[in-house]
């Protein structure tokens, strides 16, 4: 490690204080200590990303930055002058901004109205809504985002609704810019296109502080990265001097995180576990043809709004459909409600683990015994605590989720570990379908390796797995097969692809007109 990060972290030095400067920062959460005499520095108009596994420390850094965590000790310089924390509205008053991972917008509002939420400019004691149009079109229009300032947020795609947090960030024009997994719900095309506007803030003089686990991403967008690993800083500097594979060692400081093996590809002579035929719902998806062996993985490859989300919500019967045939693995049909799925062995792990994956504020036991005790009653209907800790502990030991026992909050996990929770519940009724919707969004390298030997270990003991990702690379790393869905049509199936091929089959056929109105 270089002798200037030991003495408070890397700095380019252009005669000028930097944009961020920490000062041995520590923060401890109950026994947890999240910051360990962290420093940092960033330099002014750059683009700089701070890396590392769940739970390192990264969101505790920013949300210290943004003013809602105050640190045990240490100092933070915005801009070379001392900034009072533990005050949002210091951290606002000092220009800094901050866009959460999870939406923080109302739903039942207008777009509108959340983009000034709170900060409503007034004129003669009304709200200006000319104003606020005013404000709000330049912003929305560099983001690409094109949508009535009138419609209810709730109406919008989750990529639209994440566009709406950022355009909400930038309204204020602020100095720094914190964005917390901004990519995260965003399409490759999406993606680039928040990359262009990123791109284009130093110029501006603003600062881009950049919390993404897409390591693609941030090689591709910062200029300077940082890596932080058990509160500390254990690696910064530009992006020139580093590679993905060196940032990854940094991060998991030298774990193996080798790719689980593929399984053999299936011989025709397999029985077919689950076979589906024409299925369309009264949505995005039109007509999906598939099918799965036991212990097979299959991969559903699609853009936001192709239906590939919306086949597997069909699958667990939690979409109506309009026509097609299924057969599953117990023989039956496909299930006319979740309920109905999850009585017969049909697990779903939805992309939106914190809205419909787990309960936050329950424990690790009461997540983990949700399905089994709760949606399909199995055992007697009064279950006691001592028998609730125990499946908890069960899954904290199968799954290795860090945790110090099964009474600890989900809401106090990194977001691997509460991915961890929503597959131990479902493991608990030992599952013949798993539906996987995008089950490593927003968690670290180490966490996805982790998710993708849980599945492989799934298929090894028979269990059927249908897996979609928005990470292509994903996709080819553990799938045996690759469904190709576009327009709410499955065109294709692949095997052995890489994952430039890959994208190529997905974008394939779109016109530069359809990929505007998209």
């Amino acid at each position: 490690m270089d002798a200037d990060i030991a003495n408070g972290g890397w700095m380019v030095d252009h005669g000028r204080p930097p944009a961020v400067r920490a000062v041995g920062l520590v923060k401890n959460f109950g026994g947890v200590r999240a910051l360990d005499s962290l420093n940092i520095t960033v330099d002014v108009a750059s683009i700089h990303a701070v890396v590392g596994e769940n739970g390192a420390g990264k969101s505790t850094l920013m949300n210290v930055l943004a003013g809602s965590v105050t640190p045990d000790s240490g100092e933070l310089l915005i801009h070379g002058k001392p900034l009072i924390t533990g005050s949002i509205a210091a951290s606002k008053a000092a220009g800094i901004g901050i866009m959460h991972q999870e939406l923080r917008l109302f739903p039942d509002r207008s777009v509108l109205s959340n983009l000034f939420a709170g900060v409503e400019p007034s004129r003669r004691g009304l709200v200006d809504t000319r104003a606020m149009r005013s404000r709000a079109l330049p912003v929305l229009d560099r983001i690409g985002l094109l949508c009535d300032l009138n419609s209810l947020v709730g109406s919008l795609s989750l990529s639209d609704q994440q566009l709406v947090e950022l355009a909400r960030v930038l309204i204020e024009d602020p100095r720094v810019v914190i964005l917390d997994e901004p990519t995260s719900a965003l399409n490759a095309r999406e993606s680039e296109r928040l990359a262009n506007v990123l791109r284009d803030l130093p110029s501006q003089g603003t600062t881009v502080l950049y919390v993404s686990h897409r390591l693609q991403e941030v090689f591709a967008i910062c200029n300077e990265i940082s890596v932080v690993r058990d509160g500390r800083l254990v690696e910064s500097g530009p992006t020139a001097e580093m590679s993905i594979a060196s940032v990854v060692k940094a991060m998991i400081g030298g774990s193996n995180l080798a790719a689980p093996r593929k399984a053999s590809q299936r011989s025709a002579s397999e029985t077919v576990a689950l076979r589906v035929s024409g299925l369309a719902t009264y949505g995005q998806l039109h007509d999906a043809t598939l099918d799965a062996a036991a212990g097979e993985i299959v991969g559903v490859a699609g853009l936001v709004g192709s239906g590939a989300e919306e086949l597997l919500l069909a699958l667990f019967g939690a979409v109506p459909c309009r026509s097609g045939e299924s057969v599953y693995p117990d023989g039956g049909s496909r299930p006319s409600t979740p309920t109905a799925a999850a009585r017969r062995g049909i697990a779903l792990v939805p992309a939106d683990r914190k809205r419909v994956g787990v309960m936050l504020d329950q424990s690790i036991a009461d997540n983990v015994s949700q399905v089994s005790v709760g949606a399909i009653g199995s055992g007697s209907f009064m279950v006691s605590r001592k028998r609730l800790a125990e499946r908890g502990r069960v899954g904290i030991r199968s799954l290795a989720i860090k945790a110090t026992g099964p009474e600890v909050p989900v809401r106090q996990l990194s977001g691997g570990n509460q991915q961890k929770v929503v597959l131990a519940k479902w493991l608990e009724i030992e599952p013949s379908l798993m539906l996987l919707d995008d089950p490593t969004r927003g968690v670290d390298i180490g966490a996805k390796m982790e998710i993708f030997r849980i599945m492989r270990d799934l298929a090894d003991r028979g269990t059927t797995i249908i897996f979609r990702s928005t990470e292509i690379s994903e996709l080819t790393t553990i799938c045996d097969r690759i469904y190709v869905i576009r327009d709410g049509v499955i065109t294709d199936v692949v095997a052995g692809v890489d994952e430039e091929e890959l994208l190529a089959i997905v974008n394939r056929g779109q016109t530069k007109e359809q990929d505007h109105e998209r």
